[in-house]
């Protein structure tokens, strides 16, 4: 174990903790909706730009950055209220305990997913400078396996940044 392992680690820390306080239901819902809203936003910003255009006259690429908002905003609200409402049924049933530990591991994958994707980025920067870390990176324990967790997890990634 060396500085890269201890660093890994304390930047898990916070993870643990706000996936105990915030739980897997509300960590997953606001993923889902920042994700779905995005989608959303880009896919039918243009049906809302319409429906504004009669009432508001400012440019078009305002429109456009309004409609977007308004959307993201409407979805990301509307699946956190699903979120809350879930975790009320949650509680009801008395599965509040498997909410915390599932979102302790959701908020570790998910700062275990950053992490790796800035090992990929990190191990395409150094190879691209002809810069040599494997002595400390193989005295390293967690590295390589966030790394294939990131390679398997994005396969796509190298080619999408680096255009490899």
């Amino acid at each position: 174990m060396n500085i890269i392992d201890i660093i890994i680690l304390l930047c898990c820390v916070p993870a643990i903790f706000r996936g105990l306080s915030k739980g897997f239901i509300a960590q997953a819902a606001a993923l889902v909706a920042l994700v779905l809203g995005a989608w959303m936003s880009f896919h039918f910003s243009n049906v809302v730009v319409g429906w504004l255009e009669p009432v508001m006259d400012v440019s078009p690429t305002v429109l456009q950055a309004i409609a977007f908002t308004l959307i993201l905003l409407a979805v990301f609200l509307a699946l956190t209220l699903a979120g809350k409402m879930l975790e009320g049924i949650v509680k009801i049933v008395m599965l509040g305990w498997l909410n915390k530990l599932l979102g302790v591991v959701f908020a570790l994958m998910k700062v275990i997913l950053a992490i790796g994707l800035f090992i990929l980025l990190f191990d395409s920067v150094t190879t691209a400078l002809g810069i040599n870390c494997s002595k400390t990176i193989s005295g390293s324990v967690l590295y390589t396996p966030i790394k294939d967790f990131a390679d398997a997890f994005f396969p796509y990634m190298k080619e999408l940044i680096f255009n490899k």
